[in-house]
C-alpha cells in the first residue's frame, strides 16, 4: 500500500486532494490546448503535466502549491511521499518506489520547485506561467530549469511502481524535490541535508547540471555532446557600496562623484581578462573534448599545461568553456536612492554574482576585487556565498547512466566537466556521496539563453527523450540482486 508520510502529527494538506480533483476538471481544457502535439499516451501525459506545473508561479519563496502539485501526481501513480516540511517558503518531500523508512539503498534523483521571477510581461512572447504548448515547444518559466526535469523524474520512477509493489527489489528510487534553489538551498536541501539525510539512506544523487548541445565539434558539429558535471563552481555574492558627497545639481557636475567613481571602477574590474587556471576537472574535460576532435586540435586539449597559450586562446572564444576555467564576475544590477534625474546621488551600489573556481578562496578573491576596482572608498560586502565540495569521480552509476545517454542519442559524445553555476548539489557531495549533475537533453543555444530569461521553453521532443533517458537508466539498476547492490556500493564508494 502506498503511503504519505507528513511531517510530526500532520495530516495530508487537502489541497492535495483538491489538486487531484482539479486534474480531473481541467482534463478536457489541457486537450484543449495542445491540439498541434501528435503524441502516444506517455507523450501527451508528459505535455500535460508540464504545462498544468508551469502555470503554478513558483517564484522562490512560494513554493508548497508547487510542490503539493508535484506530491499529488506521485501519490496517484503509485509513489510513496515523505513530506520533510510543508511552509509556504519551505515545502520539501520526497516521492519514492518503496517507503523511505524500508532503508533500502536509495537512487536519488533532485531537482528543485522553485524558478527565478519572470521580470516584465511584455519580454514574453507567450505569458511566463501560461504554460502554453504551441506547436512542439512548451512555453514559460521553469520549463527547463528545472520544471521539465522533475516531470522527466517523475515519469520515469513511476514507470517502475508496480513492478515496486509486487516485487522486492534491492534498490529504492526517489525524487527528492526541494524549495529554494535558486536562493542557494537554505530553506530546503540545506535542511534536507543536515536534518532528513538518514532517511534517504541514499547511495547516489543525480541533480541539476551539464546539458546536451551540438556544434561544439568543428569536424563533426552534427555529434550531440553531453556534459556531466562532477564539481561545480561556488557562487559569492557582493554588494559594492559608495558614499561620496558632492554637490548635487546634474547641470554643474563635479569632477568626480558616485557613479562616476563606480562605473569607473567596475571598468577596471570587468575589463581585465581573467586568468585561466587547470585544475584536476578542467583538464579531464578538456581530455575528453580533445579525444572527439581528434587531430591537432585534439592533439592541443589533451596536453592544456603544456600548450596553455594555444589553448587559452581557443577558450576565450568560447565563453561556456571559458567560464570553466576562470573564475568570472558579472554585475547585475548597480542601485542608487531615489533622485531625480537632475539630481546627483551621494551614494550607489552595485551588485556582483561572481562565480569561483573550487580552489580560489574567499579572502583572496576579495583581495584581488579591492585592487581592481583602486578606488579605495568602496566597501565590499558578502551577501552570500556557497560552499566548496570535492569532485565526484566517475564510476559504475555514471557508466550506466552514459549507457542509457546513448542507447536514447546513438553516438553522443561525453565529457565530464566542472559545472559553472551553482547549485544543491554539493550539500549533498559533502554529505560524502558521489553527485552527478546532468539534464540529459539537447538544446540549441537559443533556448539555453532563455534559461533565467524571457521566453523559457522546452521541445516536447526533448522532454520525451529526457524521461527516456531516465527510464533506461533506472531500467539498468533494477534486474542487480541484493548482493550485487552491496559490491556496488562497497567497490564504487
Amino acid at each position: 500500500m502506498k503511503r504519505i508520510v507528513q511531517p510530526y502529527c500532520f495530516k495530508i494538506s487537502r489541497n492535495i486532494a483538491v489538486i487531484l480533483v482539479f486534474n480531473l476538471l481541467i482534463s478536457f481544457q489541457v486537450r484543449s490546448q495542445i491540439p498541434s502535439v501528435e503524441t502516444d499516451s506517455t507523450e501527451f501525459e508528459a505535455v500535460q503535466l508540464l504545462s498544468e506545473y508551469i502555470k503554478i508561479a513558483s517564484v522562490t519563496g512560494n513554493e508548497k502549491v508547487a510542490g503539493e502539485f508535484i506530491a499529488a501526481q506521485c501519490l496517484e501513480r503509485g509513489l510513496n511521499i515523505r513530506i520533510f516540511t510543508d511552509s509556504v517558503d519551505c515545502y520539501n518531500f520526497a516521492a519514492s518506489l518503496y517507503p523511505l523508512e524500508s532503508l533500502k539503498p536509495n537512487i536519488i534523483l533532485l531537482s528543485h520547485l522553485d524558478v527565478v521571477s519572470s521580470g516584465e510581461d511584455s519580454g514574453w512572447k507567450y505569458p511566463a506561467f501560461s504554460g502554453a504548448v504551441v506547436g512542439d515547444t512548451i512555453w514559460g518559466r521553469g520549463a527547463i530549469d528545472m520544471k521539465g526535469v522533475t516531470i522527466m523524474h517523475l515519469l520515469a520512477a513511476s514507470a517502475f511502481a508496480e513492478r515496486a509493489s509486487s516485487e522486492e527489489l534491492p534498490l529504492n528510487v526517489t525524487l527528492l524535490c526541494v524549495s529554494g534553489e535558486e536562493t542557494y538551498g537554505v530553506r530546503g536541501s540545506k535542511i534536507v541535508s543536515e536534518i532528513f539525510w538518514p532517511e534517504l539512506n541514499a547511495i547516489i544523487v543525480f541533480g541539476e547540471g551539464g546539458i546536451g548541445i551540438t556544434g561544439l565539434l568543428s569536424k563533426t558539429p552534427e555529434k550531440p555532446v553531453f556534459f556531466i558535471s562532477l564539481n561545480e563552481k561556488r557562487a559569492l555574492w557582493l554588494e559594492l557600496n559608495l558614499n561620496y558627497k558632492t554637490s548635487g545639481h546634474g547641470a554643474v557636475p563635479p569632477p568626480d562623484y558616485a557613479t562616476r567613481i563606480m562605473i569607473n571602477s567596475l571598468s577596471n574590474l570587468t575589463q581585465a581578462n581573467p586568468r585561466i587556471r587547470f585544475n584536476h576537472d578542467s583538464k579531464a574535460m578538456l581530455r575528453a573534448f580533445g579525444e572527439m576532435e581528434q587531430g591537432v586540435t585534439g592533439f592541443l586539449l589533451k596536453n592544456p599545461v603544456l600548450f596553455k597559450p594555444l589553448v587559452a586562446s581557443g577558450l576565450r572564444k568560447n565563453p561556456m568553456m571559458l567560464s570553466t576555467v576562470t573564475n568570472t564576475i558579472t554585475i547585475t544590477h548597480i542601485a542608487s536612492g531615489e533622485t531625480d534625474i537632475n539630481q546627483i546621488p551621494q551614494e550607489v551600489r552595485a551588485f556582483l554574482d561572481c562565480r569561483l573556481l573550487p580552489e580560489t578562496s574567499t579572502t583572496w578573491f576579495l583581495d584581488y576585487v579591492s585592487r581592481k576596482l583602486v578606488d579605495t572608498q568602496i566597501s565590499i560586502n558578502i551577501i552570500a556565498e556557497t560552499q566548496n565540495a570535492a569532485s565526484t569521480a566517475p564510476d559504475r552509476f555514471y557508466e550506466l547512466f552514459v549507457e542509457a545517454l546513448n542507447e536514447t542519442y546513438p553516438g553522443c559524445g561525453i565529457i565530464p566537466v566542472l559545472f559553472p553555476a551553482t547549485t544543491d548539489n554539493n550539500y549533498f557531495r559533502n554529505k560524502g556521496l558521489p553527485v552527478f549533475g546532468v539534464i540529459p537533453v539537447i538544446l540549441e543555444q537559443e533556448l539555453l539563453e532563455t534559461i533565467h530569461n524571457y521566453n523559457e521553453r522546452l521541445p516536447v521532443a526533448a522532454l520525451i527523450s529526457g524521461t527516456e533517458v531516465y527510464t533506461r537508466f533506472i531500467e539498468k539498476l533494477l534486474p542487480v540482486t541484493a548482493q550485487e547492490t552491496d559490491s556496488l556500493i562497497v567497490s564504487e564508494h
